[in-house]
């Protein structure tokens, strides 16, 4: 009976785990809009357009690699040189207008 109440308990604390991880990273990722992703040497570029945007004062962030887990890492060693350039929401319109 006791054994029952413990599953029953860690079932409903992991549940909850899951679903706070889950709205924390959606609310992150909804703050930022994707403005490129590339791979190798047109990487390069989306990097160029970061550092011309962080000193124009644009809030944005970039992403190298995989945003997979450890445990998916190792299939994806093809995709290492991936580059994703976000700029943040509120900074939308100002950078699409200083990358024309």
């Amino acid at each position: 009976m006791v054994w029952t109440d413990v599953r029953t308990l860690m079932i409903v604390v992991l549940g909850t785990l899951f679903v706070i991880l889950v709205a924390v990273r959606t609310i992150r990722n909804v703050r930022w809009v994707r403005f490129g992703e590339a791979f190798g040497k047109q990487g390069e570029a989306l990097l160029e357009d970061y550092a011309y945007l962080t000193e124009k004062g644009i809030e944005c962030r970039v992403e190298q690699g995989l945003p997979t887990g450890r445990l998916f890492r190792p299939l994806a060693k093809n995709l290492d040189d991936r580059v994703a350039l976000f700029v943040h929401r509120k900074d939308e319109a100002a950078a699409r207008k200083l990358l024309k």
